[in-house]
């Protein structure tokens, strides 16, 4: 039964897998009240029940900005190719882009499924945000005090133009 289970389990895995892996940037919305939060903690998604029914687990993203600054009045610009690379997170389509969630790497050891695995939930590091986007202007030297320094801080036109960007962290050599 135990090995039914766990090759039911990979299969569900390999079918729901989108054939182009993960994007090169997803969008985030989020409000100003949860950015020092996120920059401790890191973007961080406990399932319900209802959630965990649903097979709505993991962090809900978008596909472009301009659909994740719907949800608050800021949007961070994740990359795709940070989550992709660590090989703990995994893409699922959703309306507006896709949910990333973390893999079970314990799915095939043999000890089999525990439920506790899908309430742990998912949490993207603020190491995998590469720009934090803003509904105007915010003040740039308050946020680099904040411990925002490391990642680009842009904000979102008054037009039709391209995002601007406002400050961008020193590169390394």
């Amino acid at each position: 039964m135990k090995k039914l289970m766990t090759e039911w389990r990979k299969y569900l895995q390999e079918t729901a897998t989108t054939e182009k892996g993960f994007p090169v940037k997803i969008y985030y919305g989020t409000d100003m009240e949860s950015l020092p939060g996120i920059r401790d903690n890191g973007i961080v998604n406990l399932p319900t029940d209802l959630d965990i029914e649903q097979d709505k687990m993991g962090v809900p993203t978008c596909s472009n900005p301009q659909d994740a600054k719907s949800f608050g009045n800021v949007v961070l610009e994740i990359d795709g190719n940070y989550l992709e690379q660590s090989m703990q997170y995994e893409t699922y389509p959703n309306s507006k882009g896709c949910r990333v969630r973390m893999r079970d790497s314990a799915v095939s050891s043999g000890s089999g499924v525990d439920s506790m695995v899908d309430t742990l939930g998912t949490n993207i590091p603020f190491d995998a945000i590469q720009n934090v986007i803003f509904t105007g202007t915010p003040n740039l030297q308050q946020l680099k005090e904040n411990g925002f320094a490391n990642v680009e801080i842009s904000s979102f036109p008054t037009d039709d133009e391209n995002i601007r960007s406002l400050y961008k962290p020193q590169q390394e050599d």
